[in-house]
């Protein structure tokens, strides 16, 4: 189980939150801001300040990705370097 495993827990979690994190930035500014505009095929009074929060928005869910990304390899790098430390540990851990 990954909740015996504190470090593979936290990783999962810190990569699951940061995609969760993505889809909050997403429907709290990025959607308002296509919705206000029409997709973008249509300029309202205020868009230069829609298009920051716009950009603001892709570049906050980028970074939430990145940081998904980074745990996930650290994940797979944590996991791998313990099964060729000690194979036998990690195959018990998983038939649990």
């Amino acid at each position: 189980m990954v909740r015996n495993q504190p470090k593979v827990f936290a990783l999962t979690l810190v990569a699951f939150l940061c995609i969760v994190g993505t889809q909050v930035v997403f429907w709290t500014f990025t959607f308002p801001a296509n919705q206000q505009t029409s997709n973008w095929t249509v300029l309202p009074e205020n868009w230069m300040a829609l298009r920051t929060q716009w950009e603001y928005s892709h570049a906050a869910s980028a970074f939430l990705n990145l940081i998904a990304l980074i745990a996930l390899i650290a994940l797979i790098g944590s996991v791998l370097t313990r099964e060729k430390q000690c194979p036998a540990v990690a195959l018990r851990e998983e038939q649990t």
